[in-house]
This record gives C-alpha cells, structure tokens and sequence, in this order.
C-alpha cells in the first residue's frame, strides 16, 4: 500500500486543493488532518465546477473514501451545509465520508471572536470563519468536540 502526502507550503492558497483532485482519482481514501473551513478549493469534473471548504475532495470521486480527523476544526454549519450541497449534485457520501468523534468544533463565539479580532490595526489576514479562536479552545483543552454532541450534559457542561 503506497501513501502520497499534500503539504502546504505557502500558508494557504497554493493548490492543494487540485493537487488532492488529481490525486484523489486512483486513491482509496484522502484525510484531511487539520485546518476549517477555510477559503476553499474549486474542483472541475467534467465540466462541472465544485467548491468545498471542509470536506476533503476526493468525495467528489466515487470509489474514494473522505475522513476528517481530529485535527481539523469542524463548523457545524458549513459541514451539514457541504453534505445537503453535495447531495443536491447527486453525489452520494454513504459510507464515504467520516469524521473524527475529537474533531473540535467551530461555534458561532469563535466566528464572533475572529470578527472582532480583525478590527482596527490587528489585522491578520483572516477568513473570519473562527478557525483560530476554535484552535485556542483546542489547545486550551476547552474546546467542544464532535462526540460532545452525542452527550447533552457533556454539551452542556463545555458551553462557556
């Protein structure tokens, strides 16, 4: 069994995302082990344009499986919103697509907390979608993950 490995360089818009694409078409499986729903990447199967922000690629290849590990900071929203998009393309994710019980999760204080960082002369550079106040809680070991919302009173009990 042979593994290739995409690594960005550049801190974000590079490629990667195509580089995936084409890869993605003789590959079993393509995991994703960190970042968000960033900018995303536009992938063009036959003449078909996609854009996903969240979900690995190689979903749009139907013999590949898509995982999310626990290293990626996962917001609800966009990644229930990716799944309705791709089912609506006819796209069929049963059994293909998993994702980590650790993942931690975006919540809409993360993407508050971004918006307000990036005010003034504080500016990063940010895609205002939570993703390193999410890594904060993380690393924090505050953050809420997936497996919290099986549990409500683990749920609850991680609001803050």
């Amino acid at each position: 069994m042979s593994v290739t490995i995409v690594v960005g360089g550049q801190w974000g818009d590079e490629g990667k995302g195509k580089i995936v694409d084409i890869l993605s078409a003789d590959a079993d499986g393509v995991a994703r082990y960190q970042g968000g729903a960033n900018a995303g990447h536009t992938i063009l199967i036959d003449k078909k344009q996609y854009v996903l922000h969240l979900i690995p690629s190689g979903i749009l290849r139907s013999a590949t499986t898509c995982y999310i590990g626990n290293g990626v900071v996962v917001d609800p929203d966009a990644f229930l919103g990716e799944i309705e998009f791709l089912n609506s393309e006819g796209i069929d994710i049963e059994g293909r697509l998993f994702l980590s019980n650790n993942a931690h999760l975006v919540t809409p204080l993360h993407i508050l907390s971004d918006k307000a960082s990036e005010t003034g002369g504080n500016k990063i550079g940010t895609t205002l979608r939570g993703i390193g106040p999410a890594y904060t809680d993380k690393i924090s070991r505050v953050g809420i993950r997936a497996i919290d919302l099986l549990n409500e009173a683990d749920f609850k009990s991680k609001l803050h």
